[in-house]
């Protein structure tokens, strides 16, 4: 996942649909995606936010690795840095479902389900 999070540290859009099946679904914390245009126009609007979005991810659970086929979870946490670094407000609780299927020699995201659970 070092792609991933690489490519929004450098707010580049094409970098990070290269990451994604034909056929990805992507549920984040503002909407549910369940399609390619639909998942990229998401996916811009978040890389379009003023700072650099970064995941911490604290415990990783395989939940399925089949060949072609790995699925997992993770719990951990998100925020926003400044082009510093230095962290822009707080950084929340974060958790985050994923699959990624074995395309052309290449692992692509199918699904991507990361949110910010609802305090209180």
């Amino acid at each position: 996942m070092g792609a991933l999070q690489e490519a929004f540290v450098a707010h580049d859009l094409a970098a990070v649909t290269r990451l994604f099946d034909d056929e990805v679904v992507l549920f984040g914390t503002a909407a549910a995606n369940l399609d390619r245009t639909q998942t990229d126009a998401y996916v811009a609007r978040v890389i379009a936010q003023e700072g650099i979005l970064r995941w911490g991810w604290d415990q990783v659970v395989p939940v399925l690795d089949e060949p072609g086929v790995l699925a997992f979870a993770v719990v951990g946490t998100v925020g926003f840095e400044d082009a510093q670094g230095q962290l822009v407000g707080e950084r929340d609780a974060f958790r985050l479902t994923c699959v990624a299927v074995l395309r052309e020699g290449h692992w692509r995201l199918r699904h991507f389900h990361g949110s910010v659970p609802q305090q209180g």
